[in-house]
């Protein structure tokens, strides 16, 4: 049976499925089991069938939008690094099925790449799990209403898919209640905004797309207010700021690493951060950091610019030989091991206020420097904020 293994787009939010669906594709390839007037549900089986530990299940709800759609157009359009031919493959095998419940399409037979979807039609993809990196799971929720969910993320948890890791993601954790649920790709929790895998702290994400509209908006507005901590080499002056606009670095070997620009290349974008000296010991300075804009990797590439790195960092504190070395998830050198001091970036997201999305009230939620950061601040003799 072919499979798709490619995660779906990002925009969508993927949800994964790593046992029993709720509805379950015929054995026969391409066929989703026919109604009959005895169901007492359209195309419901009530047959629960396991799926091994490397398959999982994913649903894309048809929207108004897509009505009428061919299948491997709409597969083409979640799937887009895949090619028409891979999916049609996977069509005439087997591996989709649709879910239908609405009238007067509820007689599918057998499925072709041609077939039509229809708003409400919930198209299953069977799906290869690839093993994955452990990640750190322990998040804690401080805040959760209908519209909105806060929660502080540790160090080594990836917020979204990318790269190595899909269910070992937030996003994808939340959207299966861990695990434990098929991943529908329309379910609730939207990205708001993002922070590295190894960066701790603060982070919202909407419970609708209403809500995510309105808090993305005032993140791309300027009106929230976000608070990091970091703990970089040297002794950096009292309050400073780094006003150079950044973009990805087409020089490097790493794919997602960025650098500071001029305004004159067409694809730097404005990026300001101001910093905050807290307090300073030996060669290390506590810091705080005030990012006006967000840009990705924003704080540490002006506090690498500005000639201080952050203790920790991979990928703008260490040769890029060596950064090479990790991202190819190859062993650092003593060397580069010495020298990054940490196993993680110290960066912590501290503060993050915005207007909240349904009540218009402003909210205000910090942190405190989580164990491990605070752990080498008081070794070093740093007095904590």
């Amino acid at each position: 049976m072919a499979v798709l293994t490619t995660p779906p787009k990002e925009s969508q939010s993927p949800r994964p499925v790593p046992r029993a669906p709720a509805v379950v594709p015929s054995r026969r390839p391409g066929i989703t089991r026919p109604l009959s007037r005895r169901d007492p549900e359209p195309q419901q089986s009530n047959k629960q069938e396991e799926f091994s530990e490397n398959e999982y299940l994913v649903t894309h709800e048809v929207g108004a939008g897509e009505d009428g759609w061919r299948l491997d157009h709409f597969l083409k359009d979640r799937y887009r690094k895949r090619s028409r031919e891979s999916i049609q493959k996977a069509i005439e095998t087997g591996a989709i099925s649709i879910k239908r419940e609405q009238s007067p399409h509820l007689h599918l037979g057998r499925l072709k790449p041609s077939a039509q979807v229809f708003n409400g039609d919930r198209v299953m993809v069977l799906s290869e799990r690839k093993p994955e990196p452990e990640v750190n799971f322990n998040y804690r929720v401080i805040y959760e209403d209908d519209s909105i969910f806060v929660i502080e993320k540790p160090a080594n948890l990836p917020v979204h898919p990318a790269g190595s890791y899909f269910f070992n993601t937030l996003l994808v954790h939340l959207k299966t209640q861990g695990h434990q649920d098929p991943l529908k790709m329309e379910r609730e929790y939207f990205l708001v905004h993002r922070i590295d895998k190894e960066t701790s702290g603060i982070l919202v994400l909407a419970k609708n797309k209403e809500s995510c509209a309105h808090l993305t908006k005032q993140f791309a507005d300027r009106t929230t207010s976000k608070r990091y901590f970091a703990v970089v080499k040297g002794v950096v002056p009292e309050a400073f700021e780094v006003d150079a606009p950044m973009l990805r670095d087409d020089r490097s070997l790493i794919s997602l690493k960025m650098r500071v620009g001029t305004i004159e290349e067409p694809e730097a974008q404005t990026a300001f951060t101001g910093f905050q000296r807290l307090e300073v010991a030996g060669d290390f300075s506590l810091v705080e950091c005030f990012p006006k804009t967000g840009r990705q990797h924003q704080i540490r590439v002006h506090l690498a610019h500005a000639g201080h790195p952050i203790v920790g960092d991979k990928l703008y504190g260490i040769p890029e030989t060596e950064a090479i070395r990790f991202y190819e998830r190859r062993n650092l050198s003593a060397e580069a091991m010495a020298h990054l001091i940490l196993p993680r970036h110290a960066l912590h997201s501290a503060g993050l206020s915005f207007e909240h999305p349904t009540t218009k009230k402003r909210m205000t939620f910090v942190t405190d420097l989580p164990p491990d950061l605070r752990e080498f601040v008081e070794s070093q003799k740093l007095k904590t904020p």
